[in-house]
């Protein structure tokens, strides 16, 4: 048993670890979707808390005694992992993702139960730093689970569901987790309690997860060689435009949904339930988006066509968001916002996997340099807007400084290349 658990630690390219064929090339098999959910079910309840720590900031705030510059630097502390993506990638592509993916489960696991558990602030901050690394570490193995799993001519359909369902969780967590706050014993309860339920999902997925190896898969993946692939990469333009797409939409959506409940309680008056609700509305919007955007897509055989919508659209809908209108207002404004918020993200997902001549190591560091790239916005939002804040008084006047962000959608797609169904077409032809 020991010698089994080191041979399937070993680097995917080590000769005593050399991986068979296990499927032929157009064969994928109903089994696959005991591997989809699973992956789609971790990946939703890893990063539940990076979308619900907004409404628990009150009571951590009280609790551990911080003030607003240290709740911008917690927030930020969620993507930090993010900064090393890229190199990190490099080295864990080389290695089985089925059993790395299961580590960073426990990773996220351990990460949760620190938090849970922490005595003061910098305690707390570590815990989501650490949190950071296991979830964005994990999206490497994942990348290359769905690349054995997924057909192409469901990719963006499948990326289109996981986010819906990541809505969802989202929703969950902004809606449901200030009513029952003080029920379950506060916001140590929530992280403790995802906690556990990740360590339940990762002894799942270790008895029923396996690898789907092809013959153009294994050839393409004995000839990759972490570095080679990264020098790939970081010749491809396509990859820095999809990061700073990224970057405009996501650093706005994630700084305001971590920073609206605040500023709806304190600078607007409303009660945490109200300004929870109302934030829960953006996910809801989001959630028909993620359901249509990605059938959408793969249905009309574009991608750019589905993406730069958001960056007319969202400048708008953010300034409406934190002005001084009533609930009736932001309730229907806020969904419209999920709405362009999250349509561009399923074909954003989608196009690194379509891009010709890529290995299967390559896309998942292409990817990985995309996150590393997003992040930086992602990261410094948070800590810029509470600065702004810290000195004006005012969190309005720091998220007044995000709305052009999203415009990034519109600038990025003028020289992205298409990659969908009409552009394989034509290149076949």
């Amino acid at each position: 048993m020991h010698t089994m658990a080191i041979e399937n630690d070993r680097p995917a390219d080590a000769p005593a670890r050399s991986s068979s064929v296990t499927h032929e090339e157009g064969d994928y098999p109903r089994y696959r979707w005991v591997i989809i959910s699973q992956m789609i079910l971790q990946q939703q309840l890893g990063p539940l808390i990076f979308s619900s720590l907004g409404v628990l900031l009150p009571s951590m705030q009280k609790e551990l005694h911080f003030g607003l510059i240290e709740l911008g630097r917690l927030g930020s502390a969620r993507t930090v992992g993010n900064f090393v993506l890229f190199v990190a990638s490099i080295l864990l592509v080389r290695f089985r993702p089925i059993r790395m993916f299961n580590m960073f489960a426990l990773v996220l696991a351990a990460a949760l139960l620190i938090v849970g558990f922490a005595p003061s602030y910098y305690v707390a901050l570590g815990g989501l730093a650490l949190y950071s690394f296991g979830v964005s570490f994990g999206q490497v193995p994942a990348n290359m689970v769905r690349q054995q799993w997924i057909a192409p001519k469901e990719m963006a359909t499948v990326s289109g569901v996981m986010l819906a369902l990541q809505t969802v969780f989202q929703m969950a967590g902004l809606a449901l987790v200030p009513l029952i706050l003080e029920p379950i014993g506060g916001w140590r309860s929530v992280f403790i309690g995802n906690a556990v339920i990740l360590l339940a999902i990762a002894s799942v997925w270790f008895f029923t997860a396996r690898e789907r190896i092809t013959p153009s898969y294994e050839r393409m993946r004995s000839q990759d060689r972490g570095l080679s692939a990264a020098g790939a990469v970081l010749r491809r333009r396509e990859f820095y435009l999809l990061g700073f797409a990224v970057l405009g939409g996501a650093t706005a959506f994630t700084t305001n949904l971590y920073l609206l409940p605040k500023f709806f309680v304190d600078e607007r008056h409303f009660s945490l339930q109200v300004a929870g609700s109302i934030t829960a509305v953006i996910p809801l919007g989001g959630l028909l988006a993620n359901l249509v955007a990605g059938v959408l897509s793969d249905r009309i055989g574009r991608r750019k066509l589905i993406i730069w919508p958001s960056g007319i659209a969202l400048p708008i809908l953010w300034y409406i968001m934190i002005g001084d209108y009533p609930p009736s207002i932001l309730v229907p404004v806020a969904f419209l916002t999920g709405v362009f918020v999250f349509l561009p993200f399923p074909a954003l997902q989608t196009i690194p996997l379509e891009i010709p001549g890529l290995s299967p190591a390559e896309r998942a560091i292409g990817q990985a340099l995309q996150m590393t790239i997003s992040t930086v916005g992602i990261f410094f939002g948070p800590i810029f807007v509470t600065s702004i804040a810290a000195s004006t008084g005012s969190l309005r006047s720091g998220l007044l400084y995000l709305l052009l962000l999203p415009t990034l959608f519109v600038w990025t797609t003028i020289f992205m290349p298409e990659t969908g169904r009409v552009a394989r077409q034509k290149a076949a032809s």
